[in-house]
This record gives C-alpha cells, sequence and structure tokens, in this order.
C-alpha cells in the first residue's frame, strides 16, 4: 500500500464511514481537503525542516560558549550562566517547535487522506488538485526531517575535521 506522502499517492473512494459523522461533501469539500494535504505534506514540514536547522545552529554553540566561560579569569560567572540558561531555553523552544510542526503536518495529511476517502465529488476534485498544476509538487518524496538534537547531546561532528582536514 502506497502511503499518503510517497510520490504518486491519489486519494481513493471507499463509500460513507459513519465514524467521521457529516464532514460536508462535493467539489469545494475536495478542494479544501487538497489545502490541509498541502499544508501537511509541503508547507508545515518545510516549516519544521527550518526550526531543526535552527535548533541544531543553536545546539552547535553550545561546547564554543561553555569552553569561552571557562577561560582562567573570565569567568564562569553569573552572566555566563545566564547566558547559557537562555541558550538552553532557546534551543529547546527550536526543537519542541520543529517536533510539534512535524506531528501537525502528518495528522492533517491522515485528515485529508481520510475525509477525501468518504465523498467521490471530494476525491475526484482532490485528485485533479493533486495533477493539475500542482503534480511536480509532488513527484518527490516527503521531506524527511532530521531529528533535533536535545541538550545534552554530543556536538555534531564537523566532516572536515571527521576527514583529519583540521580546516
Amino acid at each position: 500500500m502506497v502511503e499518503a506522502t510517497e510520490p504518486g499517492w491519489r486519494p481513493e473512494y471507499r463509500g460513507p464511514d459513519a465514524s467521521l459523522g457529516d464532514v460536508g461533501s462535493g467539489k469545494i469539500f475536495g478542494a479544501n481537503l487538497y489545502d490541509l494535504y498541502r499544508a501537511g505534506r509541503i508547507l508545515l514540514p518545510g516549516v519544521a525542516w527550518v526550526y531543526a536547522e535552527q535548533t541544531t545552529r543553536i545546539h552547535g554553540i553550545s561546547g564554543p560558549m561553555q569552553s569561552q566561560f571557562n577561560v582562567p579569569g573570565r569567568g564562569p560567572n553569573a552572566a555566563h550562566r545566564s547566558l547559557l540558561e537562555l541558550r538552553d531555553e532557546v534551543h529547546e523552544v527550536l526543537r519542541q517547535t520543529s517536533l510539534r510542526m512535524a506531528e501537525v503536518a502528518a495528522a492533517l495529511v491522515l485528515t485529508a487522506e481520510r475525509y477525501a476517502s468518504t465523498d467521490e465529488a471530494a476525491v475526484r476534485e482532490f485528485t485533479r488538485l493533486l495533477g493539475a498544476d500542482h503534480a511536480s509538487d509532488y513527484q518527490r518524496p516527503a521531506p524527511e526531517l532530521p531529528d533535533p538534537p536535545a541538550i545534552g547531546d554530543p556536538p555534531p561532528v564537523d566532516p572536515a575535521r571527521r576527514m583529519g582536514l583540521g580546516i
């Protein structure tokens, strides 16, 4: 079975699902479901990716900050500890935002998929929109988001240093 985030996926009508209640019907409903799907498949994963990238960048400055604050004669002092705590707080906010955005994206895709299967006219419009002017948006697999590092995780290894180049 092809997952809803894979290239080439199309919703299919499976008849009414009484557990979903009266969710609407028709062409406009299909267009609304397409918008939900697009947000979950393309837009929110892109935003989550940016937050994950920023989390990694903030994570990478922890070691250098601590080493600067531990230079003899410079600290650590209360201001240094406050800066490190602030860095940790920013890091965790960025990380949690990335993780939650990814969860919301997956929920939107699942919601669009489940509701589309309940109405023939909606699934036709949804499928038309997936293929019409937007087919190129869905030819690639959905982005696989990196797992943003948690506070305390080891810092990422710079590829140049890992190869012994010391650049």
